[in-house]
């Protein structure tokens, strides 16, 4: 039996002897005949448009890959996915009746879609699908039974493990392996197959006193390189793949040479988005950058910031950037070596956001400190607002001057005019949440009265 591929269109059965024939419509069907078309001899498979997000927005279809930050985040060339000419696979090599190989899969997945998803979506795509390959056996099956109703099967069977919230994300990354690495047509009518589903959940902001703790005993880390990772996201909310993959090219300096800001734009850097940074540095991420830069000395502007290291006091590989996996190492190890609660990057992201916003800190302003896309929303004044950069420095500063973790610092008053030092007290506390705005207006109601019977006259008899 012949098979006929293409980068739109698969045969999945048929007689080898019937010759296609090509239907109009916004995609390309291709059937053998009428009584071949109503068995479904042939079926299309969706063109796929890639994007670099955890999971598809609320309004995306279910099988679908989402639509996020930025319409191409994950191209390589500015073309989607399943519209330009992808590395090809023959049908020929693929046997319908062999059991199958996940290496090969993901072997085929990774060339087929090399030239449209950045390695990082092919890592997160691949390790999705060796999950549910795994959970399903799925070596015990050949692909002509995937292509009955095996596969849909085998699908929603794994999803019956996976949180429904997380259903959409599984998918999402299942989708194009499944497409490029088997070349079968997709089995999933989400209206049909699935429920309405939940939105995607979205994680909360980690508590202050979890930040602080970690503030304070990194404060006291002496490895250069873990101090700047640290700082590199506590005081930005970078992503790990942010913090690996800045080279020395993206910190521009002062007339004296002291790093001021760092500015990068994804897709010359390989980010996960395309989303630029344009962050001004705080007083600490200067001191260690320059710390790290004097022990390493001064660096090609190509090479990475943070190079590759495995192990905490590892030799470095100066040519080679940190992986995301590393990293994530590298902050499991400071956590126990701190003996500090548990945290994650992506939580710290989430806090960073939100004390970008109790700052004051405008949309564009925290969208560039934090590697969004400045321009994402729905109305004209998100693509029309676009400040110059020295206008987003000067606004970071003065919302931030001593960055978001400063946010956790308590604030000094100063006294002036006389004010009695127990109100000073008084306020500072209130500054601190410690006292309610009720409380803050009683005990200065006391100090004034205790005050004025000190300095009233005394009354002799």
């Amino acid at each position: 039996m012949s098979e006929i591929a293409s980068r739109n269109r698969i045969r999945v059965a048929g007689d080898s002897s019937a010759s296609p024939v090509k239907l109009g419509g916004k995609a390309e069907k291709w059937v053998e005949s009428e009584e071949a078309a109503q068995k479904g001899a042939y079926k299309t498979v969706d063109k796929l448009m890639a994007t670099e997000v955890h999971a598809p927005s609320s309004g995306s279809e279910v099988g679908q890959l989402a639509s996020g930050q930025g319409k191409h985040d994950t191209e390589q060339n500015g073309t989607p996915l399943g519209h330009g000419n992808e590395s090809s696979v023959e049908i020929s090599d693929l046997s319908d009746d062999m059991l199958l190989s996940i290496t090969e899969i993901v072997e085929r997945f990774m060339a087929q879609t090399r030239t449209r998803l950045k390695p990082y979506s092919q890592e997160q795509y691949s390790s999705a699908f060796r999950r549910f390959a795994k959970a399903v056996d799925l070596t015990q099956y050949s692909r002509r039974q995937l292509m009955g109703p095996k596969g849909r099967m085998l699908i929603l069977q794994h999803l019956e493990h996976v949180p429904k919230p997380s259903w959409r994300w599984v998918m999402t990354s299942i989708r194009p392996v499944w497409l490029y690495g088997l070349n079968i047509a997709w089995p999933i009518d989400s209206r049909r197959d699935l429920p309405k589903l939940p939105k995607t959940r979205r994680g909360q902001d980690p508590p202050n006193s979890v930040i602080l703790q970690w503030k304070k005993a990194l404060a006291n880390e002496t490895d250069e390189y873990l101090r700047l990772m640290w700082l590199f996201i506590s005081q930005h909310g970078w992503r790990p793949s942010h913090v690996c993959r800045l080279k020395w090219r993206n910190v521009q300096r002062d007339e004296s040479g002291k790093p001021r800001t760092i500015t990068a734009d994804g897709l010359m850097e390989s980010f996960k988005t395309s989303s630029p940074i344009a962050a001004r540095l705080s007083p600490d991420v200067v001191d260690a950058l320059l710390a790290w830069e004097k022990k390493i000395g001064r660096q090609n502007p190509d090479l990475p910031i943070l190079p590759w290291r495995y192990s905490m006091r590892g030799r470095l590989q100066p040519m080679k950037a940190q992986e995301s996996k590393g990293l994530r190492r590298h902050w499991i190890r400071l956590e126990k070596k701190w003996g500090l609660p548990h945290l994650q990057p992506s939580e710290v992201r989430h806090w960073v956001a939100t004390i970008a916003r109790k700052s004051s800190l405008s949309k564009q302003a925290s969208a560039y400190l934090m590697g969004h896309d400045p321009t994402q929303g729905d109305s004209m004044r998100d693509w029309y607002d676009n400040p110059q950069l020295e206008d987003i420095f000067a606004e970071q500063e003065d919302c931030l001057p001593n960055g978001p973790l400063g946010f956790l610092e308590p604030p000094t008053v100063e006294i002036e005019g006389g004010l009695p030092k127990e109100i000073a007290e008084i306020v500072t506390q209130y500054l601190n949440d410690e006292l309610s705005t009720y409380d803050l207006g009683t005990q200065i109601e006391k100090v004034k009265n205790a005050r004025r019977v000190m300095n009233s006259p005394k009354i002799t008899t």
